[in-house]
């Protein structure tokens, strides 16, 4: 019995040492990365309406941990006069070169948009009885939808801009069947219309227009 002991000890030893090592070895190495965070003046979304004289984008500040970092545009093009939605994408880096991105949203409308208002219940019967709840998130024209596609038991929230002159346009978003793309809609008093363009496998550029018309 004690020869056992004797034997055990040195390798029980051995084993606890070498597991410490390992921990030891590891201990510089963990640690927290802080990632940009960006400030934007003015709000994520903007809209104004298409000639605006003068009209110069608001700034974005980046900063890690209090620290402000240069801050980039990897795309930042748009055109005053042409009504359209611009998603404008900024980029910024920690001192490690992670990085982390945001975006900005413009809309440029055909006409004041300010007393407008698509929120309210829809219902679709593409694929069966559906419903959803347009809700609007700013008095310039933006709105989230609770669901784009109406495909029961598959929800797919959303996002759309109003343009003005019955036009819109559904923001990429993402949901049951995966991402789907920006595309341009239309709406009148009682309905709100759109094209659901799926990008994922295996589903990947198919597109489904869709109607929702407003609840009594």
């Amino acid at each position: 019995m004690h020869k056992v002991t004797k034997i055990l000890l040195p390798v029980i030893l051995t084993v606890i040492i070498t597991t410490c090592d390992k921990w030891d070895d590891t201990a510089d190495i963990s640690h927290v990365s802080y990632l940009p965070e960006f400030e934007m003046i003015g709000g994520e979304f903007i809209s104004i309406i298409k000639d605006t004289a003068g009209f110069k984008l608001p700034s974005v500040r980046a900063t890690v941990q209090g620290k402000e970092v240069s801050c980039f545009y990897l795309y930042n093009e748009y055109d005053v006069n042409k009504p359209g939605v611009y998603i404008i994408t900024y980029y910024a880096e920690n001192d490690e070169g992670f990085s982390k991105t945001a975006d900005r949203i413009l809309a440029v409308t055909f006409e004041s948009v300010i007393h407008n208002d698509l929120s309210g219940d829809y219902e679709t019967s593409r694929f069966g009885a559906a419903e959803m709840r347009i809700t609007r998130i700013d008095s310039m024209g933006f709105y989230k939808c609770e669901d784009v596609l109406g495909f029961p038991g598959a929800p797919m929230p959303g996002r759309i801009v109003d343009l003005g002159n019955n036009s819109l346009v559904l923001l990429p978003g993402e949901g049951y069947f995966g991402r789907y793309d920006i595309s341009e809609g239309s709406y009148s008093k009682r309905t709100v219309s759109w094209t659901v363009i799926l990008l994922d496998p295996p589903n990947t550029g198919i597109e489904i227009p869709v109607t929702w018309i407003k609840s009594e």
